[in-house]
Formats: structure tokens, sequence, C-alpha cells
């Protein structure tokens, strides 16, 4: 701008305007410099008053009456931009620079009923009684996140999924199936003989679809308590401890939710790939979806998590991975779009049994997932709790994908529906 400028002024006619008044050419040529110039100056105003506030609300941190308080009183920020507008115009701009970087996704979906109200979700559990929470849907290529609560997770926050974990072995077990490297009706047996008393009359189906009978082994707490402390606990050892117990019924004739079953699973992972079931797992799913946020730890803790630790041997199969929200839902819309299984596999997958689960947040069990009906239709996923974190993931058939994950007790339930349903 400065050279242009200089460039007009440098000529005669512009530095000496009285000396060529009767020019009509010149008359028209400084109105044009004085015209650039004043253009120029107003862009130059508007860029820094933007830049300025959307510096502003990126420190303004909080909740909407912090962010208000932090950035509507200080006038230097907004330039002329805003004056002629006077208070309306700066209330205006403050918020709309706030929705442009990300801090208040809220208003986005304000402005518009296409998008799922994952603000209010994200507060709704916090009401409840949830230190933080995030929720994430995503849909038609759009993503909406929002998070809320004390602890201001990022969005980007890694947590630990749970039994959400379960979702992801049985995917690597179906693969397995789909190579004919095992099959549903294989025995347990067959794979860890010796093991499990009534081995030979539990197939691999049965696992998956939690009909084993097979004792939940975190139903024990003390010895949850002393396995979780203990640096020498394998897998093993904790099929081991559950085969000890009482068969709760006769293998394939019940329906009841068992994290030993997952064990199992991911001994049979090793045991026919010879190989870890963490490689497998890295091989199979999270290097191919790119899924970099995603990992099965090996340590109790994790630098950018603020929790007390847990045995990763201990959940293991059944529930130690940490992720995000934008993994889980590229892991589900990749295997219900049949990346990561093959169709008949995942029609295998989607044949559920009835399930009586906490809350009533599932009706069918089927196998690593489980179904909900909601008013807008059937949904799939799973949902998981560790430490004190929960984790809920539903699918739609349209590829809708919602994540929701809090930290501590809550007494709101997330309205899945009007997240997946707007």
């Amino acid at each position: 701008r400065r050279a242009f400028v200089a460039f007009l002024q440098g000529h005669s006619f512009v530095r000496q305007p009285r000396r060529h008044a009767a020019s009509g050419a010149c008359r028209a040529w400084n109105a044009v410099a004085s015209s650039v110039s004043a253009h120029v100056r107003v862009l130059r105003r508007a860029t820094v008053s933007w830049t300025r506030a959307a510096g502003a609300a990126r420190y303004c941190r909080g909740s909407l009456p912090s962010v208000a308080r932090c950035l509507l009183f200080k006038p230097r920020l907004y330039d002329p931009l805003v004056k002629p507008f006077g208070c309306a115009g700066r209330v205006a701009f403050v918020m709309f620079a706030c929705a442009a970087t990300g801090l208040l996704p809220g208003l986005a979906e304000s402005a518009s009923g296409r998008h799922p109200p994952v603000a209010a979700a994200a507060r709704q559990l916090v009401r409840g009684g949830a230190t933080s929470a995030i929720a994430f849907v995503s849909s038609h290529g759009h993503n909406s996140v929002a998070t809320a609560g004390e602890r201001h997770p990022r969005p980007s926050q890694r947590f630990r999924i749970g039994s959400v974990t379960k979702t992801f072995t049985a995917a690597l077990v179906l693969q397995l199936v789909d190579q004919k490297k095992l099959r549903l009706d294989d025995s347990l047996e067959r794979y860890l003989p010796g093991i499990v008393p009534e081995g030979a009359k539990i197939t691999i189906h049965d696992l998956l679809q939690h009909e084993s009978g097979l004792a939940n082994f975190t139903d024990y707490g003390a010895w949850i308590e002393k396995a979780n402390r203990s640096r020498s606990l394998r897998p093993i050892d904790t099929l081991r401890f559950a085969a000890s117990k009482p068969l709760l019924f006769e293998p394939g004739s019940r329906w009841s939710y068992s994290n030993t079953n997952y064990i199992a699973l991911g001994l049979i992972i090793e045991k026919v790939t010879g190989h870890s079931y963490r490689s497998e797992l890295t091989r199979r799913i999270l290097r191919p979806l790119k899924l970099a946020a995603t990992e099965l730890p090996t340590t109790r803790t994790l630098p950018d998590l603020h929790d007390p630790g847990y045995n990763p041997l201990l959940a293991w199969a059944a529930g130690a991975i940490v992720s995000n929200a934008n993994d889980l839902s590229r892991f589900f819309a990749a295997l219900f779009s049949g990346h990561v299984v093959s169709k008949a596999a995942l029609a295998h997958m989607e044949q559920t049994v009835p399930a009586n689960t906490i809350f009533g947040l599932w009706q069918g069990d089927g196998l690593g997932i489980f179904s909900a009906h909601l008013r807008c239709g059937r949904f799939w996923g799973h949902d998981g709790g560790i430490l004190d974190y929960s984790t809920i993931v539903e699918v739609s058939p349209g590829r809708h994908v919602a994540v929701i994950s809090y930290r501590s007790a809550t007494t709101e339930q997330p309205n899945m529906a009007a997240l997946l349903c707007s």
C-alpha cells in the first residue's frame, strides 16, 4: 500500500495539484490516489481489529460470561470497525470472533438447527456432576465438538475408553475369521488347552457375545485391587483366576456380561497370530486407519492423562485402550463401512441377543457391539468405564457417529437421540 501510494504521489500532478488544476485527467488521478489511500487505511484498520479480537478470543477462555467479562470491556481491541455500531456492535463482533476460533461451538450450532447440540450435551453432563466432558459428533464429513467442565479438556484430549476396547478386540477376531485362521464355532479349549475346566464347551462366538458363563473377574474387588498393584500380573493369570470360579450357567444358554471373555479372546489372538495383542492391534487397525492418538499403553500412567494410572495388563484386551473422540469416530465409521472386516463378518457382529445393560442404554448385544433403538432408527456402539472415565460411542447405518467422554459420576445421561437424530 505504501509503495503504491508513494508511486502515485511521485507524480507532479499529485504532488502539485494547483499547477494542473485545469487538467481533468490530473484531477481524476488525484481522486484515484486519495480513494486508494482511504480504502487501504480502512482495510488496515479492519485487519488489525480482527487480529486483535481473534487473539483476545483465544486468550480469554472459559464460559460465555467469563469471555464476555474478559473481552467486552476492552475498547482498545475493536478499533474503528465496530465503533459506528456502539455496544451492540462490540458484542456481536466478540461473539463472532469467539465462534471463529472454536471457543464457543455452541454459537455455531445455535445458528443452524442442522448441527447437533454438542455444547448442550457437554454442559448437561457437567451439571450432573461430571468434572469434565467431551461431546463429539461426525455427520456427512462435518465434525462438531464441544467440551465443558473445570478441567477444560481440549477437543483432541485423549482418555481411557474402558470397554469400548472390546469392539477393537472383536474386530481383530473377525479379521482372523475372514482370513480363515479360526472359526466362530472353535472351542476355547482348542487354543488355550487346560486353562478353563469347561473350555471345550465354550466357543469363540460365546466369548464374543458374553454367553460363555465365565465369571467376571472385575466383580471381585479385593482381587482387582491386588492385581492392579501387581508388577508380575499377566493376562493368563486373570483368565486362570476367573476359571477358578464356577460357571454362572451352561455355555451358550444365557447372556451375562463378563470382562473375562475378552481377556480370553486377546490370548486367542496371540495364540493364532504368534504376535502380541498390542502389535496385532497396531498392525491391523491403528496403523491402516491412521489412528495416531490411539494405543494400548505399556505403562500404568501416561503424561497426557491426569489420573492415578492403571495396570494395562489387567484391563488389557477388555478395556485398556487410550484414544480420543476423533480416532474413535474414525474407527467406528470405518468398521461399519466395511473397511475393517468383511460385510459377512459385520453381519455376524450385528446378530444380537437381548441384553440388560446399565441405564438401559442398549437393548441387544452382538459380537463386540451393542444395539440401541432411537427415534430415528437403529444404532450400534459400545460404552466403557475405567477409573473415573466413562465413554459412549454410537454409530448409525448412515454413518453418523457420536462420541461422549466424561470424568466422574453424573446424574445426567447424554441424550444420544438429540445428537444423532438432529
